[in-house]
């Protein structure tokens, strides 16, 4: 994939016939940085195609481990006008900041991409990232004066499906997020309840049936083991509403208290992985509360979640209890050993980025 590096129509095209002459001045600088405002990067969010320069005052580094094992780096800075941005350093780009690097110093960071986690702007790292730790120049100086703010708790207020609802529709410039008291109403299975991982590269694995078991091949890699993760589309309800939201691994796992490989190896349907399991229906209809995160594009995420005990006579049909007991009703599935040609391969993506 093509990425500009500098905010410009004209590109360098550099081929066979291109010289390189050395030059030898050693006050050349090592890196060049074009800061991007707080304004400009909210602009950039999810879009790829042009990397971002950042300077700030970092307030808490630390390290943090993948889904699969490994470790990156997660650096909250501050930036002139005491915003928050987040930088986030993938596994092999993760050496860049140190464990030394703490409140106070100032790091300069570049050929980032823009996105949004929990709200929070985010820079992640890229194969071109550079990173400079309190670096001499004048925006260094400037960070440096700003009085200490302390990072204050993500705020979730309570809202309901309509309030919710009115909020999307608002030119909201960043995720804000919620608690919400609803039941889920209807699961989408058209739309897949599941999605599956390479243990190796993290790339999105592809099903292949054969001789009635399914198995789960990846594009690029042999002998991996999949890693299964919820993604549950479903429309939620209250008495002001209702609304689509999509359900990530940890908020289905706390309602359903299965982990999602269980569910799909035990009572998921061999021959049709888009058959959402009866285990994973039980959900329905029962009150929840729900932390959500409404996205600036205004879809509605769960990231968390659990029951809501009631009394006898308010509770519907089923039990409220998040613990629950299932017996496998279908064979488990084999792990592929190798790959397969696939002739199509719908909703492939490339993979930048990561862990």
């Amino acid at each position: 994939m093509y990425m500009a590096t500098v905010d410009h129509r004209a590109s360098l095209v550099i081929g066979q016939k291109a010289r390189f002459d050395p030059l030898t001045d050693s006050n050349i600088p090592t890196a060049y940085f074009q800061f991007a405002t707080y304004e400009t990067i909210q602009r950039r969010i999810n879009e790829t195609r042009i990397l971002t320069d950042y300077i700030g005052r970092v307030e808490k580094n630390s390290i943090l481990s993948t889904r699969t094992g490994k470790q990156l780096r997660k650096t909250r800075t501050r930036d002139e006008m005491g915003r928050e941005v987040e930088i986030t350093l993938w596994p092999e780009k993760r050496h860049l900041i140190g464990d030394d690097v703490g409140p106070g110093d100032i790091v300069a960071v570049g050929s980032t991409i823009v996105t949004e986690h929990n709200g929070l702007l985010q820079l992640e790292s890229t194969y071109l990232t550079i990173v400079e730790v309190n670096p001499d120049m004048p925006q260094a100086i400037e960070l440096r004066a700003l009085p200490s703010i302390p990072f204050a708790e993500t705020q979730e207020k309570k809202a309901t499906i309509l309030e919710l609802q009115l909020s999307s529709q608002q030119n909201i410039q960043s995720s804000k997020n919620f608690i919400c008291e609803a039941r889920i109403k209807e699961v989408h299975g058209d739309r897949g309840w599941f999605y599956v991982l390479c243990s190796k590269c993290s790339s999105k694995l592809f099903p292949e049936l054969h001789d009635g078991k399914l198995s789960f091949v990846c594009k690029d890699d042999d002998e991996i083991t999949p890693i299964f993760r919820y993604s549950v589309n479903a429309t939620i309800v209250d008495a002001t509403g209702s609304m689509e939201a999509i359900f990530f691994n940890e908020s289905m796992q706390a309602l359903l208290n299965i982990v999602c490989e269980d569910m799909v190896t035990r009572h998921g349907d061999s021959t049709n992985p888009r058959a959402v399991p009866q285990q994973l229906k039980s959900a329905i209809d029962k009150p929840s509360l729900l932390h959500v995160t409404l996205k600036n594009d205004g879809k509605l995420v769960v990231n968390n979640a659990s029951w809501i005990t009631t009394t006898t006579s308010d509770q519907p049909t089923g039990n409220i209890s998040g613990t629950s007991t299932f017996t496998p009703t279908t064979p488990a599935l084999k792990s592929s050993t190798s790959k397969r040609p696939l002739q199509e391969s719908p909703g492939q993506e490339k993979r930048m980025k990561r862990a």
